[in-house]
């Protein structure tokens, strides 16, 4: 088959050139030609226009200054204090006026901005009325989890693979660009001023509008439009491809809601345009042209898709019939240096159909080891499907040496199959033309060969479950109930936050742990009743501390021992690794 003209081109053939990052990292060369136009690679003040400074580079994010009548105006702060403190004394070498008011684009960025409050009071924080919200469920440091934030602790090690927080820092496989550290202090404050769409507001002497009804990647995202300075602030005009689906997993960014967030700021027709990713636009023509290419991609992405789908199409075909125009592909802000485009059309049918791509022998499948063996047993076994799968990296086909290195791993694990697996992921990571797909791939292919330990899951640690509601976690300890543990047993655990005062009840039937609060709970009759400590709690939550141990140490304190612990050993241990 001639791959040429498919979504994995660049995987079945001649290697794409590659470059070295400073770092030492390899990737492939386009990454750096396309997202040097669009992003800055290096820590650089610009000067949008008289008065506007915008601090991008060295950070994920742009840091914008205005200087109004009354003082400095911040947009954005950073995603971490040491974020903060960079951003603030690049600033201040341009003014020493006091900073009367900070501006969220949306929570992402909230992060920096202790170090721009300089021990001021007062100050005025703007943001989405959602926004501090989003701030609160992202103060432990995790992904909200959306619908399910059960799923927090997958969701946040998957977040580890997407930002190569796991690389090494210097090497052949070291991140690049979008990589977010992890562990550093953040500089959250919470916002104090909540704007309505539409909204007209004066803020340190200028005359703002804002725009809160549409939404890019997070639902606080929050447009700012002033037109004495016939200047848009926004989170809509990224770097590259919009992001409809992280390959972490995340909620779902709605292409329209994005779509409409472009048309206000098109519709505004400013004449410099302030991005939170992407480079500053000066020049209305020039605006207008990068705004039109990116609601052209979004547009074409969508109602393609609708077209695919009306004719039959699954979410596999999708990903070829859907491919961008040269005319779209050609705009800067279109190139797929962060996410690729094929991963949207798939993304938008599985939100509208869920997993089922309409072909009924696709119902149910075999479980994937077993089909594994049979596969490598109907290739000539191990030993031919390892050959293939070399031949295969040899001759550049590098998603087909992945297939046969998966079934392999699968079907006939051990060292050798985790080799030619992790030599197929390094090589696609070469290849891949967005750093997502890279560092997903480098931090597999190390894990795979045991220089790293890439968790499935990442636990909360003690601080974050105090930071949090007390019945959180207590409600969260539901999932971890082993059925088989319980069979048809029935019983109701009662847990008492002492130093909260607050109680909650675990009530154990058909298998289900169904949680109970406050009122509900002290009302249950219990066969155990457990009390303790909000830290008690978190470490016992963690694995920090066991039941028994706390027990006998008296931080813990049961009504009937026997029964506590008989109940507490349906739910599962607390993984190995979770840290306090």
């Amino acid at each position: 088959m001639d791959f040429s003209n498919t979504s994995i081109a660049r995987f079945m053939g001649p290697a794409p050139v590659r470059a070295t990052t400073p770092r030492g990292g390899v990737l492939a060369a386009d990454i750096l030609t396309s997202i040097a136009t669009t992003f800055a690679t290096s820590p650089t003040m610009i000067k949008v226009k008289e008065g506007v400074y915008c601090f991008a580079g060295g950070s994920i994010v742009n840091r914008t200054m205005i200087e109004a009548p009354e003082g400095l105006v911040i947009f954005d702060t950073g995603d971490d204090a040491e974020d903060g403190e960079r951003a603030l004394a690049e600033f201040r070498k341009i003014s020493d006026k006091p900073i009367v008011a900070i501006i969220y684009s949306h929570n992402h960025y909230a992060h920096g901005t202790k170090p721009f409050l300089e021990g001021r009071e007062g100050v005025q924080i703007i943001g989405h009325p959602l926004v501090n919200q989003h701030i609160e469920e992202l103060a432990s440091g995790f992904a909200t989890g959306g619908d399910f934030p059960e799923a927090m602790p997958v969701l946040t090690a998957r977040f580890l693979g997407q930002f190569g927080s796991l690389l090494p820092e210097t090497g052949p496989d070291s991140g690049f660009a979008a990589t977010i550290p992890v562990g550093k202090p953040k500089g959250t404050v919470l916002a104090n001023t909540f704007v309505q769409d539409g909204q007209w507001l004066d803020v340190a002497g200028l005359k703002m509008q804002f725009f809160t009804e549409h939404f890019s990647d997070s639902e606080d995202t929050l447009t700012v439009w002033i037109p004495s300075l016939e200047l848009a602030l926004n989170n809509f005009l990224w770097s590259s491809l919009p992001n409809f689906y992280t390959l972490r997993g995340d909620v779902f960014r709605a292409p329209q809601s994005w779509r409409a967030g472009l048309r206000v700021l098109r519709d505004l027709e400013p004449t410099y345009l302030v991005n939170t990713h992407a480079l500053p636009v000066v020049g209305k023509d020039k605006v207008a042209e990068a705004l039109d290419g990116y609601m052209g991609a979004i547009g074409f992405m969508i109602d393609q898709t609708m077209r695919g789908i009306n004719k039959g199409l699954g979410p596999d075909e999708l990903r070829e019939f859907v491919r961008l125009p040269k005319s779209l592909a050609a705009c800067p802000y279109n190139a797929e240096v962060y996410g690729e485009f094929s991963y949207f059309p798939p993304h938008i049918y599985n939100h509208i159909f869920g997993w089922f791509d309409g072909d009924a022998a696709r119902i149910h499948k075999l479980p994937s080891a077993e089909q594994a063996r049979r596969i490598i047993a109907g290739f000539g076994g191990v030993e031919r499907v390892s050959e293939q799968c070399e031949e295969a990296l040899a001759s550049g086909e590098v998603v087909w040496a992945l297939q046969l290195a998966d079934w392999l791993v699968q079907g006939a694990p051990g060292a050798a199959s985790d080799k030619l697996k992790a030599n197929a992921l390094r090589e696609f990571a070469y290849r891949a033309p967005g750093t997502i797909a890279r560092q997903f791939a480098l931090t597999q292919a190390l894990a795979l060969e045991g220089k790293i330990n890439q968790p499935v899951a990442v636990q909360p640690t003690v601080n974050a479950i105090l930071s949090a509601d007390p019945g959180r976690y207590v409600n969260f300890q539901r999932v971890r109930l082993d059925p088989v543990k319980v069979g048809e047993t029935v019983a109701t655990l009662r847990v008492v936050i002492d130093d909260k005062a607050r109680t909650f009840a675990l009530v154990i039937r058909h298998g289900v742990a169904e949680f109970m609060a406050d009122d509900a709970a002290k009302r249950l009759k219990a066969d155990a009743e457990l009390r303790l400590s909000h830290r008690a709690w978190a470490e016992l939550y963690t694995g920090a501390a066991t039941l028994a141990g706390g027990l006998d140490s008296g931080a813990i304190k049961a009504d009937d021992r026997a029964a506590a612990e008989r109940i507490w050993a349906w739910f599962d241990a607390p993984p190995v690794d979770a840290k306090a």
